[in-house]
């Protein structure tokens, strides 16, 4: 790691950019490799057999072409692997039962990467906001104007948005009076209440 820099102020800047004042230790790294379980990863929602959307023969094909892919084997070494013709994994890979089983894969995935990070950002939000405030402290004028209206907006302080309507309307505008006949009179119903 390179040495930080000692500024004519005194304040010291570290190489990951954070500005601190004399004698004041360099925090810990923000983010650290967390990778999480690939198995986690693959099966954090719980399903059943009786989901299925095939009998479960076809089922382990469409598993074994999808767990394939996924590796990154190409087709034509994929078929060689499971005596299955290149039409039929492309056949296999068109069904319905392939598209829901890679979609859920690829979902629980998804959910549980999310998880990971707001769980990051959970554990290091202390750290952040201190950072916040002590660039909000020690910052160069434009960085403390920054972290300033960051704050006071997740303070709630938060300008209020204006939003312009702007209409136009072609071929112009008609207004039409139409007078009721006071002779006539208006209809009735008539009703019979208990």
């Amino acid at each position: 790691m390179a040495n930080p820099l000692q500024l004519a102020d005194g304040r010291v800047v570290f190489p990951n950019g954070r500005i601190a004042r004399p004698n004041e230790a360099e925090p810990e790294d923000i983010v650290r490799d967390e990778t999480p379980d690939p198995v986690r990863l693959v099966t954090s929602k719980r399903r059943k057999a009786s989901e299925l959307l095939e009998q479960p023969r076809v089922m382990n094909a469409i598993s074994v072409v999808m767990a394939y892919s996924l590796f990154g084997i190409e087709d034509t070494e994929i078929a060689e692997l499971t005596n299955l013709d290149e039409v039929q994994i492309v056949k296999l890979r068109k069904s319905d039962a392939y598209t829901s089983m890679y979609d859920g894969v690829v979902a629980n995935v998804m959910d549980a990467e999310s998880r990971h990070v707001r769980g990051l950002f959970q554990k290091h939000a202390r750290t952040a906001a201190g950072v916040l405030i002590d660039t909000l402290h020690n910052g160069t004028r434009p960085e403390r104007f920054t972290v300033a209206r960051d704050l006071l907006d997740r303070a709630g302080h938060r300008p209020s948005d204006v939003v312009e309507h702007r209409h136009s309307m072609d071929g112009g505008l008609t207004i039409e009076i139409v007078r009721k006949d006071s002779e006539k009179s208006a209809p009735t119903i008539d009703m019979e209440t208990e």
